[in-house]
């Protein structure tokens, strides 16, 4: 259903559109925004409850083959609205609104690997690690305390991979209760860890624990986790969070992936 053209900014519609760029307005109406055309065909193509999409009417035929795709509604709006619902540079002219997936109770596959993003707070390192856990297969991420995975540039740095994943909040106690009660090995990444090329861990029941930037894991998965490390150069005393992960993400699965 293709509806009338958008010209105002100030339109109810295109304010709480663009509200979505907010994380309090995200939570409060359940629903996100995905910006430009290769996330949006992902995102008709895939898995997902798609709200609306907008897209700028003067570029309606460089989107037919999405929309062709798609049986919601489209909404044409000028390109000064779209502009203004993007928080792209260079806007592509397409954004879809989408549903927040409902939130079910946690209970991944035995012995199917997962993360958990201890109090991460660059959207960057999210997005990233997101795109790597699809890519390798990391189907469950575990959020604690951690930047908000919806947000505008986390969906941008995950290029996608956040349509794949299931995405929980959690407390610390939660998860680690969880992990203690189902027999989890907690792994995390530390220099004094044993290296990981030499840890038997493969096809074991195990989380990947991922820390903050700045102070690492919190005391808790110290005291209750497996250390493991990256072999370095002594120049070097640590790597970014997401590249770490990613790392550690390739070596864990082997040729599992």
């Amino acid at each position: 259903m293709i509806g009338d053209i958008i010209t105002s900014i100030d339109n109810a519609m295109i304010k709480e559109a663009r509200s979505l760029n907010d994380k309090k307005f995200r939570r409060y109406y359940g629903k996100f925004l995905i910006d430009g055309e290769k996330l949006v065909n992902e995102a008709v193509c895939g898995a997902i409850e798609i709200d609306k999409i907008f897209v700028d009417a003067t570029k309606m035929s460089n989107f037919d083959y999405i929309l062709r795709n798609f049986e919601g509604r489209v909404v044409p709006v000028t390109e000064k609205v779209i502009a203004s619902i993007s928080e792209n540079v260079t806007p592509q002219g397409i954004i879809a609104e989408v549903i927040m997936p409902e939130t079910i109770e946690f209970n991944p596959e035995k012995n199917e690997p997962f993360l958990i993003l201890d109090r991460l707070q660059d959207p960057g390192n999210l997005g990233t690690i997101i795109r790597t856990a699809a890519a390798t297969g990391y189907n469950t991420i575990v959020l604690i305390d951690t930047v908000d995975a919806y947000s505008p540039k986390v969906i941008r740095s995950s290029s996608g991979g956040i349509l794949y994943l299931d995405i929980y909040r959690m407390t610390e106690e939660e998860i680690v209760s969880y992990c203690l009660k189902n027999i989890v090995d907690m792994l995390f990444a530390d220099m004094g860890g044993v290296n990981i090329f030499n840890a038997d861990v493969h096809n074991q029941n195990y989380a990947l624990v991922i820390g903050n930037e700045g102070r690492g894991v919190s005391d808790t998965f110290k005291e209750r986790g497996r250390r493991i490390s990256l072999p370095m150069k002594s120049q070097m005393e640590s790597l970014n969070a997401a590249v770490s992960a990613s790392v550690l993400m390739y070596v864990l699965k082997g040729d599992k992936i």
